[in-house]
């Protein structure tokens, strides 16, 4: 499996963890008696269980951020997996001082034991993949070198260029633009405001990189499209309005190859079998630099694709 897909898995685990711990507190804060199993309602027991309802629910909203980053959240992640795993012992005691009926253990099972395996997972996968830049001239490094790190210097002459700029650049050219066809894949589009279909749709690019990140502007045709990228544990994320989509990249044969890693909407974690799908390449091409860009939904298929030749210009720092 590789580190993009462990990624999309993990944060969509960690999405589901959170919904289901904020359903089940709520269940049980409005209707403690579904784990009383046969044991009296006295009001005393009932606050108990509120309030334990209330602390589940709590930690669903612990577990949403940590679907947004379970690198930087896995210590987060590891309390409640501790939780999950000492629970079910906890039962087992009870039920052998005839506290509790063994019926009881099916709370164990939905609540504690069918996680241990995928949470942990997560957790494991979240020490050992770290893929953060700590070096020391860091902060010396455009977005981009730190973003690929030693495969940068196999990038071709065009591309390193405009890729190491540290003062604002741009590109200009012209794409041909295609569209998928049809209803879903265009209404997609229409919402995205991208291009409709053109042999030759005016493309112009700015980049203006500042401080970890850098403001993307692109003209395609008549629609302009702005996106905000930056790095976390090691991927590019790349902004669009409500959407994060989390990328990858490799260099071949001095190309760069740039393709999505996982996706969020308004922060939730979209699962892999149903989200957007970017491949982008970039190769030199004389003194211009020939792009492929193919946008997709999973399981729809293209949105839209635009490719064609650019060249680059410094940008004024106004």
């Amino acid at each position: 499996m590789t580190t993009t897909t462990k990624l999309k898995w993990a944060r969509f685990i960690m999405f589901l963890a959170a919904a289901y711990n904020i359903f089940w507190g709520a269940v049980i804060s409005i209707y403690p008696q579904i784990i009383l199993f046969g044991n009296p309602p006295t009001n005393f027991l009932l606050i108990i269980l509120r309030c334990v309802g209330m602390l589940v629910g709590v930690y669903g909203v612990a577990y949403y951020f940590a679907s947004l980053d379970p690198v930087k959240y896995w210590p987060l992640i590891l309390v409640g997996w501790i939780g999950k795993l000492l629970g079910p012992f906890g039962s087992l005691y009870y039920i052998y001082l005839h506290q509790l009926t063994p019926s009881f253990l099916i709370v164990n099972v939905f609540n504690d034991l069918i996680w241990l395996y995928p949470v942990g997972w997560v957790i494991y996968q979240a020490i050992t993949k770290q893929l953060t830049d700590n070096s020391a001239d860091a902060a010396d490094k455009t977005l981009y070198q730190q973003f690929l790190g030693g495969a940068f210097n196999q990038l071709s002459p065009n591309l390193k260029a405009f890729h190491q700029s540290h003062v604002p650049i741009g590109a200009v050219g012209e794409f041909r633009v295609t569209r998928g066809t049809g209803f879903i894949n265009n209404l997609f589009a229409n919402l995205a405001d991208l291009p409709h279909n053109a042999d030759a749709a005016i493309a112009e690019l700015s980049v203006h990189p500042s401080a970890g990140k850098e403001i993307w502007s692109r003209l395609l045709g008549d629609k302009k499209v702005i996106s905000k990228q930056w790095l976390t544990n090691g991927f590019l994320i790349e902004r669009f309005k409500v959407v994060n989509i989390y990328l990858s990249a490799k260099v071949v044969n001095g190309n760069l190859v740039i393709y999505d890693a996982a996706s969020t909407v308004m922060g939730i974690a979209m699962p892999p079998f149903f989200t957007p799908t970017v491949t982008a390449t970039g190769e030199d091409a004389g003194d211009s630099i020939l792009i492929n860009v193919e946008i997709g939904f999973k399981p729809f298929g293209r949105i839209i694709n635009y490719q064609g030749l650019v060249k680059s210009i410094i940008l004024s720092n106004t």
